[in-house]
């Protein structure tokens, strides 16, 4: 993990950020082949090529962080009795404002998901294909199926060390929504264009069908949801 300043942006106060470095690499993206649950947006998998490491934060973006950020922060639901419980209710650009500010950016989908899978291509979850349980401090943890978040690191982190990548809020990425196509890409950004943006990785109220890794969703970057919070990535020097 490494906390040291990246971009040429300069950042606000530091809100005490931990960053975990995510390797290059190249994986399969989508719907594995044992998932009985693949939906049509998932589908087709195809070999996504990431040619440059880059960071991700270690949890999401919690209350505490986003305060110390200095960032203005509407009324959080009545679970969030905690700093450490993830900020949610942020519209996609405010998402996108905050990254800035501390000289990061939004994931895109492909890293999202590459940092999700902590290792384990063709897996169901990010620990593996066991369903997930709500013991604190499990391999296999995750908030989900209640009406309630849990605060960050409740749970193990995944392979590469990031926590909470599935359950507990859903995650806002760069991407704009759309289908995949079949062939090979090298440092997807997602289209140009477009009405809705992707969010990633379930949350607390819902199902084990929505943490499947691959699993993705469409929301209207305007909204913020109860369910809805997010991640900052950076780049690294060569």
């Amino acid at each position: 993990m490494s906390t040291a300043t990246v971009g040429t942006q300069t950042p606000a106060p530091d809100p005490g950020i931990e960053w975990t470095r995510i390797p290059a690499g190249t994986f399969q993206m989508g719907c594995v082949p044992v998932d009985s649950k693949c939906e049509a947006d998932e589908q087709p998998q195809h070999a996504v090529t990431l040619t440059r490491p880059f960071e991700l934060m270690t949890t999401e973006v919690t209350m505490g962080t986003y305060r110390a950020a200095n960032r203005a922060m509407r009324e959080q639901p009545a679970w969030s009795t905690t700093p450490g419980h993830p900020v949610t209710l942020v519209t996609w650009d405010e998402a996108r404002r905050f990254c800035d500010a501390i000289a990061g950016r939004l994931p895109t989908e492909a890293e999202w998901e590459f940092a999700a899978r902590g290792g384990h291509d063709g897996t169901l979850y990010p620990w593996g294909d066991e369903m997930p349980g709500s013991r604190s401090g499990a391999a296999n943890g995750a908030a989900f199926e209640n009406d309630a978040a849990r605060a960050v690191k409740t749970f193990a982190p995944n392979g590469y060390g990031l926590h909470d990548m599935v359950g507990n809020a859903w995650e806002w990425v760069a991407d704009w929504y759309a289908r995949y196509g079949a062939d090979a890409a090298t440092d997807p950004r997602g289209p140009s264009s477009g009405t809705a943006r992707v969010v990633r990785g379930g949350s607390y109220g819902d199902d084990a069908i929505n943490l499947r890794v691959s699993n993705r969703s469409a929301n209207l970057p305007r909204n913020n949801n109860l369910n809805i919070g997010f991640r900052c990535a950076r780049d690294v020097p060569p």
